[in-house]
C-alpha cells in the first residue's frame, strides 16, 4: 500500500494497546518526530493531572511513533502501534 511516513503522538490505552492520542486525521500527524514530541510536551505542560487522567487514563505512556499515512492528506493508515503488519490484500481475505 502506498504511504508516506509521518510521526504521531501515541499513548497506551486502558486495554494496554498503544494507539493515537488524537483523531486519525492528517492534521494530527507531523513531518518530524521532534514536532510530534513538541505537541506531547505542550499537552503535558498545559493540562493538569486530572485532565490528563480523564482523557488518557491513570498512567498514560506517551510516545512518538512513525506512522504510515496516505500521501497528500496524511491521514494515518493505522491507529495501532505494536509490530507493524502489512494489511492483507483483498484477494487474501476469506469469509
Amino acid at each position: 500500500m502506498e504511504h508516506v511516513t509521518r510521526y504521531v503522538a501515541t499513548y497506551v490505552n486502558r486495554e494496554g494497546i498503544r494507539t493515537l492520542m488524537t483523531a486519525a486525521q492528517g492534521r494530527n500527524t507531523y513531518a518530524s518526530a521532534e514536532a510530534a514530541q513538541a505537541w506531547i510536551d505542550a499537552v503535558t505542560a498545559n493540562n493538569g493531572v486530572d485532565t490528563i487522567k480523564r482523557v488518557w487514563g491513570d498512567h498514560p505512556q506517551f510516545d512518538v511513533r512513525p506512522c504510515p499515512c496516505y500521501p497528500g492528506h496524511f491521514d494515518p493508515q493505522t491507529v495501532w502501534f505494536g509490530e507493524w503488519i502489512e494489511p492483507a490484500s483483498p484477494t487474501q481475505l476469506t469469509a
